[in-house]
C-alpha cells in the first residue's frame, strides 16, 4: 500500500496491524551526459514500488529524493542537501514514521553518497525509539546478476555505468541518449579501495567526483549497457528485497 493513499484511519488501523514500512530515499544528480539526473530516484522508487506490490501489511512511501551528493555539486542539474541538514531529514521522517504508530521500519537506499550519512542517522533513532530499523541499498541486490550477465570489465559498474544504464534503458529508454554515454572506468588509487558498485573495498576514502577528474561525470561504462540486462538486474534486486521486506513485515 502507498503511504500517500491511505487515511489517517486506515494508517491507524496498519500499525495496529503491525504493518512495515518502506522508505525509499535517493537522490537528484548528475548522472553524466546520457543519462537524466533523476536516475537515482526513478530506479530506487521502481524497484521499491515492484517488491512490494501485492504484499499484505506492507507501506511504502514516497521517496526522499534529495540526498547526500555534495560530491556532485561541481555538475548542474545537482540537487544536495549539507550533511546536518540530510541527517536532521532521515532522522524526522523516522520519527514521524514512529509517531503515526509503526514500529518496523526499512529503508531503502538508490545512492552511494548516501549510505554513511543513512546508517550514521539511524543508531541514535533506533536508540531513542527502540523500534527495528533495517537499511538496505538496493543495487547491492544484484550483485549476483551483475557477476553472471555483466559485459564490462571490474570498475565498470559505478555511477551512471553498466548497470544503472541498463535499467534506465529498460524502464525508461526515452530519457537515455546512448549517443552520448562515455567509458570511464574506476581506477582505484589503492588495490584496498572499492573497485565498483559490487566489489567493495576495505579501505575507504571520500568520494570526490568533479569536472577534472571525471570530465564526463561517469564511473564506469555505460557503452555496454542494454535493456536486456537492465531487466534482469532490475529482476534480481527486486526478488531480493522483496524476500527481505517479507522478513520483516514477519518479524
Amino acid at each position: 500500500m502507498l503511504w500517500e493513499e491511505l487515511s489517517w484511519p486506515q494508517h491507524r488501523k496498519m500499525a495496529e496491524a503491525g504493518a512495515a514500512v518502506v522508505l525509499p530515499v535517493a537522490s537528484i544528480e548528475q548522472h553524466g551526459p546520457h543519462n537524466p539526473v533523476v536516475v537515482d530516484t526513478l530506479l530506487c522508487t521502481s524497484v521499491c514500488r515492484k517488491a512490494a506490490e501485492g504484499l499484505e501489511n506492507v507501506v511504502l512511501t514516497p521517496t526522499m529524493w534529495a540526498g547526500m551528493s555534495l560530491h556532485h555539486a561541481d555538475y548542474p542539474g545537482t540537487l544536495t542537501l549539507t550533511l546536518e541538514t540530510y541527517l536532521a531529514v532521515i532522522k524526522e521522517l523516522i520519527h514521524s514514521i514512529h509517531r503515526s504508530g509503526y514500529k518496523k521500519v526499512l529503508v531503502v537506499n538508490g545512492h552511494g553518497g548516501n549510505i554513511n550519512p543513512v546508517q550514521s542517522a539511524l543508531v541514535p533513532a533506533r536508540y531513542d525509539l527502540g523500534i527495528e530499523m533495517w537499511f538496505v541499498t538496493y543495487y547491492q541486490l544484484g550483485d549476483q546478476a551483475a557477476a553472471q550477465h555483466r559485459k564490462s570489465e571490474i570498475g565498470g559498474m559505478g555511477h551512471s555505468c553498466e548497470f544503472e544504464t541498463s535499467i534506465m534503458l529498460h524502464l525508461r529508454p526515452d530519457l537515455v541518449n546512448m549517443k552520448e554515454a562515455v567509458k570511464n572506468l574506476n581506477v582505484p588509487r589503492h588495490p584496498l579501495m572499492i573497485r565498483d558498485m559490487h566489489h567493495g573495498g576495505k579501505l575507504h576514502r571520500p568520494s570526490d567526483f568533479n569536472r577534472n577528474r571525471a570530465p564526463s561525470g561517469v564511473s564506469g561504462d555505460p557503452t555496454v549497457a542494454d535493456a536486456a540486462n537492465g531487466e534482469r538486474f532490475l529482476d534480481a534486486c527486486v526478488a531480493r528485497l522483496r524476500e527481505i521486506i517479507q522478513a520483516l513485515a514477519a518479524a
